[in-house]
Formats: structure tokens, C-alpha cells, sequence
């Protein structure tokens, strides 16, 4: 039996050394997919003054640490940071970019300099029934000060749109996610402390590619003034005939304008782009350029019947992201629409994503993106509203939205 029983031992450990000999080598299999794919795709082939191959060589002698999947896909974007791009990420099935989570809150978040403001809150959400407005600010997330918060994502106002878009959406995907079922939050601009749990997400969700299954919200809405608002959170194939019909109904009620909030939209698609503006144009346009050393692929839009050609107005802010900044930049510089808000993320490399030994996914760019007519390189710059609306949350707090009043305004004058 003692024989039996360190027989046993010996074999587990020899066992578990076969085990984690294996998971090494499999890491050090997609850490050199991910360095190559991106090697021999990469758009720029100076690589934007990164030396590549010094990169893998750092990152590569970090593999023996490795011990899990989590620790690989952070170090793995670690390594594509570096780049300086956007759409380069490998993301997971925890990822806040392809949530698996079905909790919900019903809020949105951004950033105002160092301040964590809710910038939205949706109808009968748990967030609503809860008493939270937009416009207030948390200062604590489950007894944890918000410094405190920021220094464990890294959090500096001075690192741009795109870090603080990704940090905003691991920040809710924590809120929404308490490990004790409910979320204890203090916030200034209110009541002080809220403390309510999350639902479950009853909503639908849309996929596009093979990046998984995506919470998919789609709004229309006309204001008093008659104005159609069509307010959507993602480029997804499955929106699509809403979205057509919601232009179509525009056009046969002759309304006096027509709005599409992009705020926080991160893109999706690039292509439902062309199809939408094909639905508000009389001729052809073009959308910019996608430019990688295979040479320039154009983005165009051809009109379709039954257009909405009526006054256009946009709505975009900072993390108004990819296929969003294609469709207002395109529409904006062709005098189509006008466009109303914040400056958007800078983030529009075209991208495909492929899936990794482990399930992960590889989202990696395959080109540049100019627009038509100035040649305007959006990624890292963004698209610069035509008026500009800063985040105002004491105008949030009293029930107002100044970007959309503004933007409706803008539309009566046009129609008279």
C-alpha cells in the first residue's frame, strides 16, 4: 500500500510536469503566431519606428512566467501596445470587448480630466431604479477610492482616447460583475452611496466575423420638434434593417432632420458605412482609403432609392471609435451632415480577427485609413466635431443633453 501510495505521488507530479510542459510550449506556439501574424501584416513596414524584432526578443523571455491563460493575453498586449495602434488586441471570452458576462447596469461611463462621470443611464435599468442620474460622478467602486481604481488599470487622463476607452469598459465590466452580487457605489452629485445589484441582460446581441456575441441596443425616436433620432450602439450586420428603415420612415413622414448618435458606438462593421450614407445621398461618394503595401482600397457609397436627403446632423464623442469616425468623416467632409459633440477616438484601422489555439481571439489592422478629399489620417487624431459640445454634467444632472439640443437646433435652421 506505501508502495502504491508513493507510486501514486510520483506519478501526479510526473504527470503534472508533462501538464504545465505542455502549456509552456503552447504559450510559446501563440506568442510566436501573434509576433508573426502581426510581422508579416503589419501595414507599415517601418513599423512606425518600433524595432519589432527587439520587442519579441524582450517580451519572449517573459513566456516562463507564464502560468495562465490571463497572464498570457496580458502579456500578448502588452507586446501590441507597443505599436501604438489601435486594433491590435487579443481578446478574450472575459474581455470587456467580447463580454461573456450577462449582468447588466444600464450606464455608461467617461472621463472628465481625472473625474469618472456617468454619462448616460438607460430607461427601467437597475442603474435607474436605483436613483442614478447622468452627470454623477463616483468617487468610490466597492469601498475602493477611485485613485485607488485608476492605479490599478493604469489610469493617466494624459494617455489618450483609446487607453481611456478601454479602461472605461473594464471599469464597468468590474461594476458589473461583484463578486458579492451587488455593487456598493459613492457618488458626488446625488445621494452619496448606492448599493444594488446588477440584472441579468435580457437584451439581444449581435455577432459580426468570428469576434463572438456582442450586446447590440438600437433606438428611434422622434423629438418634440419631430426630429428622427436613430441612436445605435454597434455596426452590426443584424441592425441593419432597423437602421434602413428608420431612414426610410424619415423620408416618407418628410421629417425636418434626421440625427444618428454615435456616442459611444466603437464601430463594428466598416462596410454597413457605405450601405447607411448609399441611403442619405444622391450621387456616389466616396469614404477614404484603406492603404497597405498591396496597394489603395477604396470605401465607396452609392445611392440608393427612396434616400433620406433632408438636413443631417451627427453625434460623436470620445469614444465614438472606427467605423463611427468613418461615417461621420465621411459625411462631414463631403457637407453632408453636420457634426455635433467631442472629438472621437482616433481609432480606424481596417482589421480582421482570427481565432488562437486557446480560443483567444488575434484582432490585428491590415491597412491605413485616409479620408477622400483632405486626406486626413484618422487614426490617432480622430474626427473633430463642426460644433463643439464639451461633457457637462450639471446639464446631465438637470435632464438635459446639449449636444442633442444643439444638434436639433441646427436642424430646424436648416429646414427653414
Amino acid at each position: 500500500m506505501r508502495f502504491f501510495s508513493l507510486f501514486l505521488i510520483c506519478y501526479l507530479i510526473f504527470v503534472s510536469q508533462v501538464s504545465l510542459a505542455l502549456e509552456r510550449a503552447q504559450a510559446r506556439e501563440i506568442f510566436l503566431s501573434v509576433w508573426e501574424k502581426v510581422d508579416q501584416s503589419f501595414y507599415d513596414r517601418t513599423f512606425g519606428g518600433v524595432d519589432w524584432v527587439a520587442v519579441k526578443e524582450r517580451y519572449q523571455k517573459e513566456l516562463s512566467k507564464i502560468k495562465t491563460d490571463s497572464e498570457l493575453r496580458s502579456l500578448l498586449n502588452a507586446m501590441l501596445d507597443e505599436l501604438g495602434r489601435s486594433h491590435f488586441a487579443v481578446l478574450g471570452a472575459d474581455s470587456p470587448n467580447a463580454p461573456s458576462s450577462h449582468r447588466y447596469l444600464g450606464v455608461s461611463l467617461r472621463f472628465l480630466d481625472e473625474k469618472l462621470v456617468i454619462s448616460e443611464v438607460k430607461k427601467e435599468s437597475p442603474a435607474a431604479k436605483a436613483g442614478i442620474k447622468p452627470g454623477m460622478e463616483i468617487l468610490e467602486i466597492e469601498t475602493e477610492p477611485l485613485t485607488q481604481v485608476y492605479q490599478r488599470y493604469g489610469f493617466q487622463p494624459k494617455l489618450g482616447k483609446l487607453f481611456q476607452a478601454r479602461v472605461a469598459a473594464e471599469i464597468l465590466d468590474e461594476m458589473q460583475n461583484p463578486d458579492d452580487g451587488k455593487i456598493t457605489l459613492k457618488m458626488a452629485g446625488g445621494s452619496g452611496l448606492f448599493d444594488f445589484p446588477p440584472a441579468p441582460y435580457l437584451g439581444e446581441w449581435g455577432t459580426f466575423t468570428s469576434a463572438g456575441r456582442y450586446r447590440m441596443e438600437f433606438s428611434a425616436w422622434r423629438t418634440s420638434e419631430k426630429v428622427q433620432v436613430i441612436d445605435f450602439n454597434l455596426f452590426v450586420p443584424q441592425l441593419m434593417p432597423r437602421l434602413l428603415e428608420a431612414i426610410a420612415t424619415a423620408q416618407k413622414d418628410q421629417l425636418p432632420g434626421l440625427i444618428f448618435d454615435l456616442r459611444g458606438n466603437p464601430g463594428g462593421l466598416a462596410i454597413m458605412a457605405s450601405g447607411l450614407i448609399g441611403r442619405l445621398v444622391d450621387q456616389e461618394l466616396d469614404l477614404g482609403d484603406m492603404n497597405n503595401p498591396q496597394g489603395n482600397f477604396p470605401f465607396h457609397a452609392f445611392p440608393q432609392p427612396n434616400a433620406y436627403l433632408g438636413p443631417l446632423a451627427v453625434l460623436v464623442d470620445s469614444f465614438s471609435a472606427s467605423t463611427s469616425e468613418i461615417f461621420a468623416a465621411a459625411l462631414q467632409e463631403h457637407g453632408r451632415a453636420r457634426i455635433f459633440g467631442r472629438a472621437t477616438t482616433g481609432a480606424v484601422l481596417p482589421s480582421v480577427i482570427e481565432q488562437l489555439p486557446n480560443g483567444d481571439q488575434l484582432q490585428y489592422a491590415i491597412g491605413d485609413f485616409v479620408t477622400d478629399l483632405k486626406k486626413i489620417r484618422l487614426e490617432g487624431k480622430g474626427v473633430t466635431p463642426d460644433t463643439i459640445i464639451p461633457l457637462d454634467p450639471a446639464a446631465l444632472r438637470a435632464g438635459r443633453d446639449p449636444a442633442m439640443e444643439a444638434a436639433v437646433r441646427w436642424l430646424l435652421n436648416q429646414k427653414s
